[in-house]
């Protein structure tokens, strides 16, 4: 019987998740932008009346950004809560559903985020 070979998976997300269901999930990635490496470590965590189905979609959307963006997709890790402290977080992002937690980023790129998150209806803050 001939040995089956599976067919490579590109741009896929490594995910880890706790045994419990999770609020939060953390991607990290890099990209390259304008010859340079930018690397994030970002959170995601629910708020309100989002569903862990909901979180999964949103989770495993943005771990592509980094793939469209000339990287790998990023790593997703699901938790209970995103850690603390941060350097900001944006308070209601994807119609009010989640907040976003920020770490690893550069002044550069951090000087950015507070604008970005008021384009998203969201509420910026800093932790």
């Amino acid at each position: 019987m001939p040995a089956q070979v599976a067919e490579p998976v590109l741009d896929t997300a490594v995910v880890h998740a706790p045994a419990t269901a999770p609020r939060a999930c953390m991607i990290a990635g890099e990209f390259h932008l304008l010859g340079q490496v930018i690397r994030s470590r970002d959170c995601v965590q629910l708020a309100g009346s989002s569903t862990e189905a909901e979180l999964q979609r949103a989770c495993e959307g943005l771990a592509q950004v980094s793939a469209q963006m000339g990287g790998e997709a990023g790593e997703i890790t699901y938790m209970q809560g995103c850690p603390s402290p941060s350097q900001g977080s944006c308070r209601g992002i994807f119609g009010k559903s989640f907040d976003g937690y920020y770490y690893e980023r550069s002044a550069d790129d951090l000087a950015d985020l507070p604008a970005r998150c008021a384009q998203g209806g969201g509420t910026w803050v800093v932790d």
